[in-house]
């Protein structure tokens, strides 16, 4: 199949099955592995540091850091015996906790009143840290509603 936008059965244009979107849910299309960023980038590098923060089952922790190990989000640390020592961000790693920066806003809007709130403090500035989207081009926050998808960049 194409990567062309097609029609479905109820005339609605359909979105292409793969882009660089799609590429970047799929890096974390599971019900952990944002858990598990969020641990590391709150601190946490042991296996059982990072067991504790995110409260997955095991062998499905396991499985994760492997995953997000194999997609270069995470690297183990090794030990002098050639175990693994500890789990740390790659620099795609942080550059992920961006977008988790961006879900936090949406938490803190959404949340219950009564759900605790993290708050991040901007080093340069000493302020508490909101994170916006924003124009590279013109500078200015977008809001729901302001984009539009542009067809010709999705034709293969």
């Amino acid at each position: 199949m194409s990567n062309q936008t097609n029609r479905s059965t109820d005339g609605l244009k359909t979105k292409p099955e793969r882009d660089s979107l799609a590429v970047a849910l799929d890096a974390v299309n599971d019900r952990w592995s944002l858990h598990i960023v969020r641990a590391l980038a709150f601190g946490a590098s042991r296996y059982t540091e990072i067991l504790r923060a995110v409260g997955a089952p095991r062998d499905v922790l396991a499985a994760r850091l492997r995953k997000l190990a194999e997609s270069g989000i995470l690297q183990a640390r090794s030990a002098e015996n050639g175990k693994v020592a500890g789990y740390e961000l790659t620099q795609k790693g942080k550059d992920l906790g961006q977008v988790i920066l961006v879900l936090k806003r949406w938490g803190d809007t959404y949340s219950e009143d009564d759900v605790p709130r993290v708050n991040f403090i901007h080093d340069v500035c000493g302020q508490v840290f909101v994170a916006e989207v924003r124009c590279q081009a013109c500078g200015r926050p977008v809001r729901s509603g302001e984009l539009s998808f542009d067809q010709e960049s999705s034709a293969c």
